[in-house]
């Protein structure tokens, strides 16, 4: 039986569940959904869907932060022939040839709709060193200043055990803590968090809100098998603690539709994860001593 922190019901009119009310909002893009990964091939006309929903979202005022895996699984290609996972090395080769064909097609898609676009790849150390996570909010800042919309990877390509994230799920949340946002969308290939996998149990509920991450709801998380997402279930909870704890609301929908955002203001199904007290003018408070450097 699930416990009163889970609350299984329809989302349609619930006002906690709308982007319409997020000021800045990160969004998380995973590898099965911006690339084909077989043949490495990007999925360009769900991007150009992604890269409108957007576009629509800037024209009303709001801001989006872009989040995106992808680079290694494009970049892979160039290693077909392999019967074997990629040796690190090969990952970081194929990371930096597929880092370049990612921003080639973002920087394409936004520039048809008049949008300029930063690129900003990360490693653990600029979240963890004080001075670094201040460089990186504050060209965050200046690039939605100008109008650019900052695209976030992991530097895969000189990444090692000792400095990377592991995934983009909790890169995404981290970012969302130095950006100060109010709002993280996990885009990925299932609708959301389950109460058993619903490939053995057809019976499986969708879990619509979370407002505490307790041991029965990390358990349906290790439950999930890894083919459900690139990143897993278990790292999508990791995200939630991480956002939750800062005061910030997180989602997990189903991306691979056409506008996968407007199918999210539209009540599509997905996982909310709603913190306990939102208190904005607290995280302000937090994020302005965190920004007086010693």
């Amino acid at each position: 039986m699930l416990t009163s922190s889970v609350e299984i019901f329809g989302q349609a009119g619930n006002e906690r569940h709308s982007l319409l009310s997020a000021r800045r909002m990160i969004v998380k893009i995973g590898s099965a959904l911006i690339a084909d990964t077989e043949t490495g091939e990007i999925r360009g006309p769900w991007l150009e869907t992604l890269i409108e929903d957007v576009v629509r979202i800037f024209s009303r005022g709001q801001q989006v932060i872009i989040v995106t895996s992808g680079a290694v699984a494009i970049g892979s290609c160039q290693f077909d022939q392999l019967d074997r996972p990629l040796r690190i090395e090969e990952k970081q080769t194929a990371a930096a040839i597929g880092q370049v064909r990612l921003m080639l097609a973002y920087e394409k898609g936004f520039n048809r709709h008049g949008f300029g676009l930063g690129q900003i790849l990360l490693t653990r150390q600029d979240i963890d060193n004080q001075h670094r996570r201040h460089t990186v909010r504050s060209t965050l800042q200046r690039l939605l200043e100008i109008g650019a919309v900052p695209v976030i990877n992991e530097n895969d390509a000189t990444a090692t055990a000792e400095n990377c994230f592991g995934d983009n799920d909790q890169l995404a949340a981290q970012v969302m803590k130095v950006a100060n946002a109010d709002l993280l969308i996990l885009l990925s290939n299932v609708d959301g968090l389950f109460t058993e996998d619903p490939h053995d149990n057809p019976s499986a509920r969708l879990v619509t809100e979370v407002g505490c991450i307790t041991p029965e709801i990390e358990a349906m998380a290790a439950r999930s098998p890894a083919r459900h997402s690139s990143g897993g279930m278990v790292t999508k909870l990791m995200a939630a603690r991480i956002a939750m704890d800062a005061g910030c609301g997180m989602v997990i929908a189903k991306g691979n539709k056409p506008y996968p955002l407007t199918a999210i203001e539209n009540g599509e199904l997905s996982t909310w994860f709603v913190p306990f007290a939102n208190d904005r003018a607290s995280r302000e408070e937090s994020s302005n001593v965190d920004n007086t450097l010693s």
